[in-house]
Formats: C-alpha cells, sequence, structure tokens
C-alpha cells in the first residue's frame, strides 16, 4: 500500500508543478467512495523540497493520513518520494458533514502540528540539517484559496504575501526554522465576502508561535 501512496504522491508533486495546473496538483478523486482509496490533500513546495499530504481508507476502513516528502534532481524532476509521517483514526475530512462537524461554523481550523529533521541543503542550515514544522489546517469548503503573509523577521516585501490555491479542504504548509506566518481565508465563493477574525498565527521551530482564529 505504501508503494501506492508513494507513486501518488510523486505525481501529485509533479502536476502541481506543471505550468498548466496554476499549482494545484491533479487527485485520484475528491472522496473516499467506492474504488477511491487515496485522494491529495494537498502539496507544499518549498523550494527544492516537495511535500504530499494524503489522505486514505486503510483495509480496516479506517482513515488515515500520510504526509510524503521528495526532493527536485538536478533535472527539475521530483524524486523517489519518502515517508514522513502518519495517523490513523481520523475523521474522513473528504466528507463535507464530518468536516463541518470538525469546524464547528468556523472557516478554518488548525488540525495540528509536526516536526521532521530534514536535509534541506539551505546555506543557514546546520550541516545542511534543518527542523521542519508542518501545519495542517481545515478550511470550509466554501474558500478558494487562503492568503498567507510572510512576517518572519526580514522577510522581502516583494515574497511577503501569497496565495494559496485549495484543491481540498485540508491545507498543508511547511515552515523553515525561525519562520512565521499570518494565514487568513480567502473569500466565501458564495457571497464574496471574507469572514472576519478568522486568521491562524503560525510558526516554524524555534518561534514560540500562537494561533488564533
Amino acid at each position: 500500500m505504501h508503494r501506492k501512496l508513494s507513486e501518488t504522491a510523486r505525481a501529485a508533486l509533479t502536476a502541481a508543478c506543471a505550468p498548466d495546473t496554476g499549482g494545484r496538483p491533479a487527485a485520484p478523486g475528491h472522496r473516499l467512495l467506492g474504488a477511491t482509496t487515496a485522494v491529495v490533500a494537498d502539496t507544499c513546495v518549498r523550494g527544492a523540497l516537495g511535500f504530499v499530504l494524503l489522505l486514505h481508507r486503510r483495509k480496516d476502513g479506517l482513515v488515515a493520513e500520510e504526509l510524503y516528502f521528495a526532493s527536485r534532481e538536478d533535472s527539475g524532476a521530483w524524486g523517489d518520494t519518502e515517508h514522513l509521517s502518519g495517523s490513523a483514526g481520523i475523521a474522513d475530512l473528504t466528507r463535507p458533514e464530518e468536516a463541518a462537524a470538525v469546524l464547528r461554523g468556523r472557516s478554518m481550523t488548525s488540525l495540528g502540528e509536526s516536526e521532521t529533521l530534514l536535509h534541506t541543503g539551505r546555506p543557514q542550515a546546520d550541516e545542511g540539517h534543518e527542523l521542519l514544522r508542518f501545519h495542517t489546517l481545515l478550511v470550509s469548503g466554501n474558500i478558494g484559496h487562503l492568503d498567507i503573509e510572510d512576517t518572519s523577521a526580514g522577510a522581502s516585501p516583494a515574497s511577503a504575501r501569497v496565495r494559496k490555491p485549495l484543491m481540498s479542504q485540508v491545507a498543508l504548509l511547511a515552515l523553515f526554522p525561525e519562520e512565521t506566518v499570518t494565514v487568513r481565508t480567502g473569500p466565501d465563493a458564495g457571497t464574496g465576502v471574507r469572514a472576519l477574525g478568522e486568521l491562524l498565527d503560525l510558526s516554524g521551530s524555534g518561534v514560540s508561535g500562537a494561533s488564533r482564529a
């Protein structure tokens, strides 16, 4: 099963970086129904590092999430994906009713975070390795994108704001050490109105960040 999920993750990264996809990866399905046993919830690309969050239904019927990672090769293609972490027994967030039960009327909420030491190769990395922090968010089905503002010390104004398209109600963010961002939901697709007060302050490792929503 992990081999199939790994192949799905690599295909998602390839699709996410294709010029005709707008950064939105192609998923094998949007809900865990029938023959669809895995869904690409989201991808996050940070330079030459790519991350994929998959939701899948196990043989025992439980829904699980799996986080995969790959490095971009000199050719521009993604290398083999590696499994970083996972958890089982979570809510089926591909079902709008289960996602709504978790959101409880909010347009966005944090599902949790995790940390993994990875070889990033960045100049500021200790012998090439850094502790990355991953944030998983759940967003209302009426929201089409997230607005992300880099609030890190010394952040460049030119790249301080990013619009992240959503392909599911689950979003993945990967932050390097000392990074801080403020995440806001985009306007409701039905009304065009942005929910007031719906924002999260997220941080990478080495920062005592707080979240608010």
